[in-house]
């Protein structure tokens, strides 16, 4: 431990070593050093959850907890590629304007929702994704494996959302003139090749981004008007 370097803004270390546990506190006027069992060890993390609060980026939110990592992140509107499969079999590939998204996961599960805003805080209300295969919130992937929640897999999930085609589950009451389907009024905005997504079409809550955190990442009970 003699050849060990302190980084300067360390006020302890815990060391490992063969059949125990070195927990050793340093600084100017104070230096100890406690032997740890596993069983102490494993009750200071077991709790540990870092933070990182509300960040003005794509990923607004992560935190890291022993119940699992949970991130906040946001798609702003655009025109998005991506493949639908239709009631008549056909599946097509096709590129449709869509409003903001906001997705919020945990652990390896992921839920989406939209927004007309175009600046996203913790107060921003939510709407329904007008997209298939996702049910009360939660997004459905099928058979794809996804990746653990982490800004290092966010892009990967991101992808699984477009990547993957659309189909009929939970394609109803996801936008207000085809309640019935939402992928007619996808294929209506391909054909029209429209340049923006129609805003008025978005099925609004006054739940907002907080809130969704709270309901997926703090299990936050908020009845039967959410998740969306």
């Amino acid at each position: 431990m003699e050849n060990t370097v302190i980084p300067p803004d360390a006020s302890a270390a815990l060391y490992f070593l063969p059949g125990q546990y070195l927990f050793e506190t340093f600084g100017e006027n104070r230096h100890g050093l406690k032997a740890l069992s596993s069983v102490q060890v494993t009750r200071a993390f077991r709790d540990l959850q870092t933070d990182t609060g509300w960040l003005d980026r794509r990923v607004l939110r992560y935190r890291e907890a022993a119940d699992g990592n949970a991130i906040l992140s946001y798609l702003p509107a655009g025109k998005r590629n991506i493949t639908v499969a239709f009631s008549d079999g056909v599946v097509k590939n096709i590129t449709v304007p869509l409003p903001t998204l906001i997705l919020v996961g945990k652990g390896r599960d992921y839920y989406l929702w939209a927004t007309s805003a175009k600046n996203i805080s913790e107060k921003t209300r939510l709407a329904v994704a007008p997209l298939p295969n996702i049910g009360a919130g939660k997004i459905c992937f099928g058979k794809n494996e996804v990746p653990e929640t982490h800004p290092s897999t966010l892009q990967r999930v991101w992808n699984l959302i477009f990547d993957a085609p659309f189909n009929g589950d939970h394609s109803a009451n996801r936008c207000l003139t085809e309640p019935r389907d939402v992928r007619s009024l996808l294929a209506k905005l391909a054909a029209d090749k429209a340049r923006k997504f129609p805003m008025p079409q978005l099925i609004v809550s006054n739940n907002t981004v907080q809130d969704a955190w709270e309901s997926v990442v703090e299990q936050r009970r908020y009845g039967n008007h959410f998740p969306l």
